[in-house]
């Protein structure tokens, strides 16, 4: 009995020994194997969303540019910023509208592309908070009455603050060295409003339709980025 517990003491060494071997060189293989693997390229972008010129080419009365950047906070993370303005004229038959102003967005993305054949490709999705400061005016409008006189008045400039969450995902590419190309899925959710109690906002810079608590966008991205690390 002594013997045959020796020798079952004797293999289940010899195999927990070659296990701890194989497990080494598979771990000494793997981290030769990713050492040799290509990184991302990391640094920060300058680039301009073209979702402002494309409302104009549908809406003639709107118009609005934006400035984008994002920088890495690890080889998947990246900080982004924006920064814009906006602003919207028009006159109808029964009132005349002016709105302008600016918006800041700030949060952060992720790159959730697996199994990448390109470390410079990206499907990215994120996380933003939105900030819009406008004044807007209307110079005239007049309320329509059956049986007596029409009225006819005007409403002075006044200031607004907005206030939104924003999700955003989609795809971006690089087309030539450091330069990229991209769109996004945006869903706004509005937060907090100032200003609206007499006249409510046409377009909220940055956020969209002025009547609604949850506005869709899409936007269209050029940037060029400035690698620090590679």
């Amino acid at each position: 009995m002594k013997v045959s517990k020796m020798l079952r003491y004797i293999f289940f060494s010899m195999a927990l020994f070659c296990s701890g071997m194989t497990y080494g060189q598979a771990k000494e293989e793997f981290r030769k194997a990713t050492e040799n693997l290509p990184k991302a390229p990391q640094g920060i972008t300058l680039g301009v969303n073209l979702a402002g010129p494309f409302n104009s080419l549908m809406d003639g009365d709107r118009s609005g540019f934006s400035f984008v950047s994002r920088f890495n906070l690890a080889e998947d993370y990246f900080f982004m910023g924006e920064a814009g303005f906006e602003q919207i004229s028009f006159e109808k038959e029964a009132y005349d509208y002016e709105s302008n102003g600016t918006f800041l967005k700030a949060g952060i993305e992720k790159d959730i592309l697996n199994n990448k054949r390109s470390v410079v490709d990206n499907l990215l999705m994120g996380l933003q908070y939105g900030f819009a400061l406008q004044s807007q005016s209307a110079s005239r409008f007049l309320v329509n009455n059956g049986y007596w006189d029409d009225y006819e008045g005007s409403i002075g400039s006044e200031t607004l603050t907005s206030h939104w969450f924003e999700l955003s995902a989609g795809p971006r590419a690089e087309l030539f060295k450091n330069f990229y190309i991209g769109w996004k899925i945006h869903l706004r959710v509005s937060l907090v409003n100032t200003g609206q109690d007499v006249m409510k906002p046409y377009i909220i810079p940055g956020f969209g339709n002025g009547d609604n608590s949850v506005n869709a966008a899409f936007s269209y991205t050029l940037e060029y980025m400035i690698p620090w690390k590679k």
